[in-house]
C-alpha cells in the first residue's frame, strides 16, 4: 500500500501542484489542540496526549561512512508516528504495535536528537549529508553536523531550514514576548531562529565560545517554565595585538527580539566558560571554580566573585531542583568531580549516593529532575530518586526505586530520554522472549542488536512484578516480533 501511495503522488504530482498543495501527504492530518510548544525531551513528542512522533530505531551516525548508510539508517530510524493515548494494540509487549507510522524518511534518532511541536509544524534534526572541505582541501562527509527540518504533522511541507557547519553544543527553543525562538551554538556560529509562517535566521555571532541559554519550556516536567528575561549571554575570546601570550575572555548579551550586544564582564588574563543555566542564573568556571550569578540581580559579571562561588572546582550537567507545593527552587544537583553532588540554596552541599538493593550505583545516566524526583539509567533499567532528604537537611544518601528492569547491556547509555508525566521512554534491545506459563518449547529469539523505543508508567515499581513492565513502542526489523 505504501508503494502504491508513492507512485499515485509521483502520477498526480502536477494535479496537486496546481491545486495549491506541497505534495501527498505520507501519513493522515492531525490538528494541534494545543497553542503552546510542545516539548518532551529529546527522542519523542506527544501530540493532543495521544500521537507520539518519535525516531523509530536510534542510528549511531559515527559508524556512516557514506550517504548510503544515512540511507540504510532511514530504513529504520525515519520519523514515526503512533497513536500511544489510549491502550496500544499489540500481541505482547515484547512485540511492535500496531499502525506504527512513517511520517519522514529521515534518520531522525541520533546523538544529537532533538525535536518538538509548535502548531502544525514539526521541527527535528538529522545528522547531515553534504560534504564540507577538510584541512586537505577535500570533501568530505560530516555527519556530525545537523540539518534542521520541518514539516506538517503528517509530513507535508517538509523543508530543510538550516545545515550548520559545525557540530552542535547547545540548542534549546525559547518563547519570549509571544514569538518563538530556535537558539542553537554550531562551532562558534551562535544563530537565532524566528519560528512563524516563515523562518528568519540571524547570526548573532561567529565568534561565540560558550553560550548560557535557559532550557526548552516541558509543561510536564515540574520546575519548567516559559518565564525569562530574555536575554542570550555568550562569550568572546579577547587577544592583545601587542602580546599573543595575553588573552581573555569577554561575556557578553543580547536581547533575543534583537539589537546590539553589550559586554557585561571578563577581561584579558581571565578565561571564562558559561557552562549552564536555570531560568535567568548562568553558571561559570573560572579558575578552577564555578560560579553562579542571578542575570536579574546582577547587572554585570564580576568575574570570581567570592559571593558568586558556587564549588571550588569545575562541574557540569546542573540541574535544579524545585519544590512545587512552595513554588520555590531548592537547589541543584550537579557532577563534580565524576560524582554527583547537591547543593542547598542555603549554602548547604554533600554528595549524592543513590543505593538500590542496599548497593551504591555507578555508571548511571542521569535523565531528568522533575521538581524533587530525579529519573536516570543503567545499562539495565531505568531509576527514580526522591532528592527530599538531601534538600530536608537529613543527607545525601538516597533510596533509589526501579521503575523497570531490562536484559543486561540493553539500555541505550547516552541521555537519550522523553517524560510526558505519565511514562518515560527510552532507547533499548529487544528484551529476552519468554516461553508461556506451563508450556516446555523453547522460544526463538531474535538477533536484533538495534535500539528501539520503549515507556515505562513513572509510577511502576520493578519490584512488584507489575503487568505491564514496560510496552515496546517501535516496528522492530524482524517481522516476527511485529503485531
Amino acid at each position: 500500500m505504501k508503494k502504491t501511495t508513492k507512485l499515485l503522488c509521483g502520477l498526480f504530482a502536477t494535479g496537486f501542484l496546481a491545486a495549491g498543495l506541497a505534495g501527498c501527504a505520507t501519513v493522515s492530518n492531525v490538528k494541534n489542540k494545543d497553542s503552546e510548544l510542545i516539548y518532551n525531551g529529546t527522542s519523542a513528542v506527544l501530540v493532543n496526549d495521544s500521537y507520539l512522533y518519535f525516531g523509530n530505531s536510534y542510528a549511531d551516525y559515527s559508524a556512516f561512512e557514506e550517504d548510503g548508510d544515512y540511507k540504510s539508517s532511514a530504513e529504520l530510524s525515519y520519523l514515526a508516528r503512533l497513536e500511544a493515548g489510549a491502550n496500544i494494540i499489540a500481541d505482547g509487549i515484547d512485540y511492535s504495535p500496531e499502525k506504527v507510522e512513517q511520517v519522514a524518511e529521515e534518520v531522525v534518532s541520533h546523538q544529537k536528537s532533538f525535536m518538538f511541536v509548535l502548531g502544525d509544524y514539526i521541527y527535528y534534526l538529522t545528522p547531515n549529508r553534504k560534504k564540507f572541505e577538510n584541512s586537505d582541501g577535500k570533501l568530505e562527509q560530516q555527519y556530525s553536523y545537523s540539518t534542521l527540518y520541518r514539516s506538517k504533522l503528517n509530513g507535508n511541507s517538509k523543508k530543510e531550514l538550516y545545515t550548520t557547519e559545525a557540530e552542535i553544543s547547545t540548542i534549546e527553543v525559547l518563547k519570549y514576548q509571544n514569538k518563538y525562538y530556535i537558539v542553537l551554538l554550531a562551532g562558534n556560529d551562535l544563530i537565532k531562529f524566528k519560528l512563524g509562517d516563515k523562518v528568519r535566521r540571524t547570526v548573532i555571532a561567529d565568534d561565540a565560545v560558550t553560550v548560557a541559554i535557559p532550557q526548552t519550556y516541558e509543561k510536564n516536567r515540574v520546575g519548567s517554565t516559559l518565564d525569562w528575561n530574555g536575554n542570550i549571554y555568550y562569550t568572546q575570546s579577547k587577544t592583545n595585538e601587542d602580546n599573543a601570550d595575553v588573552s581573555g575572555t569577554s561575556i557578553r548579551k543580547v536581547s533575543i527580539a534583537g539589537g546590539d550586544n553589550v559586554e557585561v564582564g571578563g577581561g584579558m588574563g581571565q578565561t571564562v566558560s558559561l557552562i549552564g543555566r536555570e531560568k535567568d542564573i548562568i553558571f561559570y568556571t573560572y579558575n578552577g571554580e564555578t560560579y553562579k550569578v542571578d542575570t536579574n540581580q546582577n547587572s554585570q559579571i564580576v568575574v570570581g566573585s567570592n559571593s558568586n562561588l558556587f564549588s571550588s572546582s569545575e562541574v557540569s550537567n546542573i540541574y535544579e531542583v524545585y519544590e512545587q507545593e512552595a513554588e520555590q527552587v531548592l537547589g541543584y544537583i550537579y557532577t563534580s568531580n565524576s560524582g554527583l553532588r547537591y547543593k542547598t540554596n542555603s549554602g548547604r552541599t554533600g554528595a549524592l549516593t543513590l543505593n538500590y538493593d542496599e548497593t551504591a550505583l555507578s555508571d548511571y545516566n542521569v535523565l531528568l529532575v522533575s521538581g524533587r524526583v530525579l529519573y536516570f539509567s543503567t545499562t539495565n533499567a531505568i531509576y527514580s530518586a526522591d532528592l527530599s532528604s538531601a534538600f530536608n537537611g537529613n543527607g545525601g544518601t538516597i533510596d533509589c526505586k526501579a521503575i523497570v528492569k531490562l536484559d543486561d547491556d540493553s539500555v541505550y547509555s547516552g541521555s537519550l530520554y522523553a517524560f510526558d508525566g505519565q511514562y518515560i521512554y527510552y532507547y533499548a534491545k529487544l528484551q529476552t522472549l519468554e516461553a508461556e506459563e506451563g508450556s516446555e518449547e523453547e522460544v526463538e529469539q531474535s538477533t536484533d542488536e538495534n535500539y528501539y523505543l520503549y515507556r515505562t508508567r513513572v509510577g511502576n515499581n520493578a519490584d512488584s512484578s507489575p503487568k505491564t513492565p514496560y510496552e515496546l513502542l517501535s516496528l522492530v526489523d524482524d517481522k516476527d516480533r511485529r503485531s
